[in-house]
């Protein structure tokens, strides 16, 4: 591609709903808890049942480094998505033989690992893949391909609920298998990477807008500077209080009297997906610096939103469900805002192994954070401590980015 004639960038659409087709596949792991209360009564306990998910969480962390690194070594986006809707698919189908397999151990491999190891190949790679369409736009586009991620749960979940009503939580499991495997497999074999001159044009293109680093850097570089750490610590921390309450929010509902305890669920989720586009298009129109500066506001509002619960003020019911919206937003924003920050700071050449190292504050965040909450519930008998505590880290891990937006100018070109 010579000279200043623009590319056309024909298939990035496409290759968009692909990637959220596969993500909205991904995501239905989020409405796991409508499988709870079936597996509690099968198991007679609601440890066991709920422990799945939980494994899930931290297989999807770690397991996004092989994700990562795959995508890198082969090239091609189509290998780890088709590994990853293989694997989710199977694992659900897997998971139907809960009520013959006596042990809840069958589900701790085929649904906790298998589906959780299939989310790790999956996710990762096809964030990066956004970025590599819309480097210009990088925030608005990785927000949009993760959307599908956070907003499949709200059908899933009726979806499932319905299902287990009718036909038993075996056969449930084998249903939305076979669903999964009808839209992510036709959606795997549809997504592709943009050719290089597009990425070369639009990065060019895109300089006096948003950042362009240096260099790349490959994982090991990355590792090796303070500011890979720093994001990671900030997503860790704005993100775990989110997870939290995520875990919670149906107790904390009930706490504060609220008159229908999943309603703040359900509104919860559906700001967590709404929350991702707007906030990478935010940060994209606010220029070279915008990703660090809509973090630090973002989060320092998601604090002060965490310490608004704590009070008395949360009794108040129109103004608990519009906090519990608020708070929905910034946690989506954060899973918009990290990857396309990595981008920034690191390059798009290892995109997908970079972030899946800082991926795994989110992974961590994701098993500290709810489990930290249920001891301090059981130690005071309220969620006031825990709100406080969720407060200062978001707003601690704000004030990191604000720190962030001084270290990238040391990046840019």
């Amino acid at each position: 591609m010579t000279g200043d004639v623009s590319p056309k960038r024909i298939g990035g659409v496409k290759a968009l709903a692909a990637s959220v087709a596969i993500t909205s596949v991904l995501g239905s792991s989020y409405a796991y808890s409508v499988y709870v209360e079936p597996l509690a009564i099968l198991w007679e306990s609601t440890f066991w049942a709920s422990l799945p998910f939980s494994v899930l969480i931290a297989t999807f962390a770690f397991s996004s480094i092989i994700g990562g690194r795959l995508y890198a070594r082969k090239g091609s986006i189509r290998v780890p998505a088709l590994l990853s809707m293989g694997l989710t698919g199977s694992g659900l189908l897997l998971s139907s033989l809960v009520e013959v397999v006596a042990t809840p151990l069958l589900l701790l491999a085929t649904y906790g690992l298998m589906v959780g190891f299939g989310n790790g190949l999956g996710y990762v790679p096809i964030v990066a893949l956004a970025r590599k369409w819309y480097p210009d736009k990088a925030g608005l586009a990785t927000g949009v391909v993760i959307l599908g991620y956070g907003g499949s749960a709200l059908a899933f979940a009726p979806l499932k609920a319905f299902l287990i009503e009718e036909l038993g939580v075996g056969l449930t499991f084998a249903a939305v298998g076979l669903i999964s495997l009808a839209i992510g497999v036709p959606a795997a074999m549809t997504v592709r990477d943009p050719p290089q001159e597009i990425v070369a044009y639009f990065s060019r293109f895109a300089k006096k807008r948003v950042v362009i680093p240096k260099r790349d850097y490959k994982p090991g570089e990355a590792l090796k500077t303070p500011d890979f750490w720093l994001l990671w610590a900030s997503f860790m921390l704005t993100a775990g209080p989110g997870l939290m309450l995520i875990g919670h929010m149906a107790k904390l509902a009930a706490l504060n009297n609220m008159p229908n305890p999943p309603l703040a669920v359900s509104i919860f989720s559906v700001m967590n997906a709404l929350g991702r586009p707007p906030a990478g298009w935010v940060s994209d129109k606010l220029g070279r610096f915008g990703r660090p500066l809509t973090m630090t506001v973002f989060f320092t509002a998601q604090g002060l939103l965490f310490y608004a619960l704590s009070t008395p003020l949360a009794s108040i019911q129109w103004l608990f469900f519009l906090t519990v919206a608020a708070l929905g937003f910034f946690y989506g924003s954060s899973l918009a805002l990290f990857p396309a920050a990595t981008g920034d700071f690191f390059g798009l050449k290892h995109l997908s192994e970079n972030y899946s190292l800082i991926f795994i504050g989110w992974g961590l965040s994701g098993l500290l954070f709810p489990s930290l909450g249920s001891y301090i519930v059981d130690s005071t008998g309220g969620y006031e401590l825990a709100l406080i505590l969720s407060s200062i880290l978001s707003v601690a891990g704000a004030l990191v980015n604000l720190y962030l937006k001084k270290r990238l100018a040391l990046f840019l070109e």
